[in-house]
C-alpha cells in the first residue's frame, strides 16, 4: 500500500466516524479529487517545478490513486465504485439545486 492511499482511507474512516452520513462519504471522495486536480494544475501551469518540489508527492486524482496498484479487476472495480459516488454526487448536487428556492 501507498502512503497516499493510506491517508485517503483514514480520513474516509475518519468522516465515516464523525459524521456516519453517506452523503459525507461522497462529498469527501468529491472534494479530496477535485483538490488533487487543482494541485496537479498549478505543478504543471502556475508553479515552478524547483520551489515547490514537495508537491510531487500529491496523486493527480483518486484514480491516479487506484490505479497505482495493479489488482487487475479489483482496480476495475474501484473505478466502477468510484464512477457511482460521482454519480450520487451529481444526484445530491440536482436534487439540492431544484429544491433551492431563489
Amino acid at each position: 500500500m501507498t502512503i497516499q492511499l493510506i491517508i485517503l482511507v483514514l480520513a474516509l474512516a475518519a468522516i465515516i466516524f464523525f459524521f456516519k452520513n453517506f452523503n459525507a462519504c461522497v462529498y469527501f471522495i468529491v472534494m479530496a479529487d477535485v483538490f488533487f486536480r487543482i494541485v496537479t494544475y498549478l505543478k504543471v501551469n502556475v508553479l515552478r517545478a524547483d520551489a515547490f518540489s514537495f508537491l510531487g508527492v500529491i496523486p493527480e486524482s483518486v484514480p491516479d490513486i487506484i490505479k497505482s496498484f495493479d489488482l487487475g479487476a479489483a482496480n476495475e472495480i474501484l473505478i466502477a465504485l468510484y464512477v457511482m459516488v460521482y454519480i450520487v454526487f451529481e444526484i445530491l448536487l440536482v436534487s439540492l439545486f431544484v429544491n433551492k428556492r431563489f
